[in-house]
């Protein structure tokens, strides 16, 4: 028994000794991290850090310097180790919460974020983290949720363009498109460099439907450096198609066309803008490419009769419509329609 005992004491007084030294190790090498850290020696800095802490696990000043300067110099996973593995040795330590809500947003671990942020509002109900919230409901598609913490935020924050943009954007997920707009003109307006909210604005004006106000928009983000690109010019040739100016759809959609000429439904829109615009001639030669490339197209068959009848020649146009209407009986409504309308 007096064997037991002895071994016992020796055992715990090594251990109490091993401890002691590697905390006086740690806390040596944390002195050095810190001085790396004043010199600006980055790569050393964090090395030493994480050497501090691999001396002993358990030394929170280590953990929490660590951290702190791993968020300073944008090393963000590092930070989140060293908050974690803090957090885990302090579970109830309210310093770490905020720091990791605002880091696992930062590298995308919205949950995570939402976690902590829940975590702090508990104790500080005064000091909520609307912002961050708002933003992981955003990314997690939880729509309204995001758009109620993020209303909140822009209380005080009325500057943030980022937040204007993601509330607009939250709109638009949810279809809700007049409600958007505001938000998005918040966003241009806070942000006049960013092209890309102007361009969605004019894009969620087109879904309105609200063509004059998205044609003003498109013609905005271009003079932002939106880049006039094919897609570009055909979101504003429907614009206009919409409003009866054939010119200017015809007009943008052989820009477009230029840029990606093998389009077929690019292509088809250009025709049927001229057919439109009342160019048939101009219309049947389109249509004829979309045929060369897809010849089971039974509805560019069927406008091209109906093209010809437009010239004047009915016979040839009413049997090019009939054998549209063999390839896709569905045509055949499309036939009547017209019939009605006297057309």
């Amino acid at each position: 028994m007096k064997t037991w005992l002895t071994l016992t004491t020796i055992f715990l007084f090594c251990s109490i000794s091993l401890f002691a030294q590697n905390r006086d190790s740690s806390n040596a090498v944390l002195q050095r991290a810190i001085t790396a850290k004043n010199e600006r020696r980055i790569q050393l800095a964090l090395n030493l850090f994480e050497q501090a802490v691999k001396y002993d696990t358990t030394n929170v000043e280590a953990l929490k310097a660590m951290g702190e300067y791993g968020i300073e110099s944008r090393n963000y996973r590092q930070a989140v180790d060293a908050f974690t593995r803090w957090n885990r040795l302090e579970p109830n330590n309210e310093s770490t919460f905020q720091q990791l809500a605002t880091l696992y947003f930062n590298l995308g671990r919205h949950q995570d974020a939402l976690n902590f942020t829940e975590k702090w509002e508990k104790l500080h109900k005064d000091k909520p983290m609307h912002y961050i919230a708002g933003m992981c409901q955003y990314y997690l598609e939880n729509y309204p949720q995001a758009i109620n913490r993020l209303m909140y935020a822009m209380e005080k924050d009325t500057a943030n363009a980022v937040l204007y943009y993601t509330i607009g954007r939250s709109y638009l997920e949810m279809e809700r498109y007049k409600q958007a707009i505001p938000y998005y003109q918040k966003a241009a307006n806070a942000d006049q460099k960013n092209a890309r909210y102007v361009f969605e604005m004019a894009m969620v004006y087109y879904s309105i439907p609200d063509d004059k106000n998205a044609i003003a928009m498109f013609e905005l983000a271009a003079e932002r450096g939106w880049q006039k690109n094919a897609d570009y010019y055909e979101s504003l040739a429907y614009c206009y198609m919409n409003l009866g100016d054939f010119a200017k759809s015809t007009e943008n959609l052989q820009l477009s066309l230029e840029k990606r000429p093998h389009s077929l439904t690019v292509r088809y829109a250009l025709a049927e803008s001229l057919y439109k615009g009342g160019r048939y001639k101009d219309a049947i030669d389109n249509w004829d490419m979309v045929l060369q490339g897809d010849n089971k197209n039974a509805r560019a068959l069927y406008m091209i009769g109906m093209s010809y009848q437009k010239m004047g020649q009915k016979d040839k146009g009413m049997a090019l419509c009939d054998k549209a209407i063999e390839l896709d009986p569905s045509l055949n409504s499309l036939k009547q329609k017209k019939m009605d309308m006297g057309m």
